[in-house]
């Protein structure tokens, strides 16, 4: 009997547990780069992108409707080795606000270099329901 109680106990609790943690992020890539996404509102999405910030260059976000999509935060960015002057992945987290539709833009550009054409373009098109 108190063996049972226990195990109801527990499964109450990884229950809420679980509820608690809503569901994961949407991931995307570069290979969704022109793609159209669906998300409802409060999902989260997030975009990971090649980058390497030793040679000047950065990802920034460009455009995006705010009303439809914030920006969650600053981007992090995590270097593939420990080695001196080696790439990673910047990892740009949103949260799905309204229902709407936006354009979500981020280019990879040096910040600091004015009327230059950014290098890469990354677009998609969120749809929130």
């Amino acid at each position: 009997m108190f063996r049972s109680a226990m195990l109801i106990a527990l499964a109450l609790f990884l229950t809420m547990a679980l509820s608690a943690c809503g569901p994961g992020a949407t991931r995307l890539s570069k290979t969704d780069a022109g793609k159209t996404i669906e998300l409802r509102a409060g999902d989260k999405l997030q975009v990971v992108l090649e980058g390497n910030p030793t040679t000047g260059y950065q990802w920034q976000v460009r455009e995006v409707d705010a009303a439809v999509l914030k920006v969650s935060g600053e981007p992090e960015y995590k270097s593939e080795s420990s080695l001196t002057g080696a790439g990673g992945q910047y990892t740009f987290h949103f949260e799905s606000l309204a229902p709407g539709q936006t354009v979500l833009q981020l280019i990879y550009h040096r910040p600091f270099e004015k009327n230059v054409a950014p290098i890469e373009t990354y677009q998609v098109t969120v749809v929130v329901k």
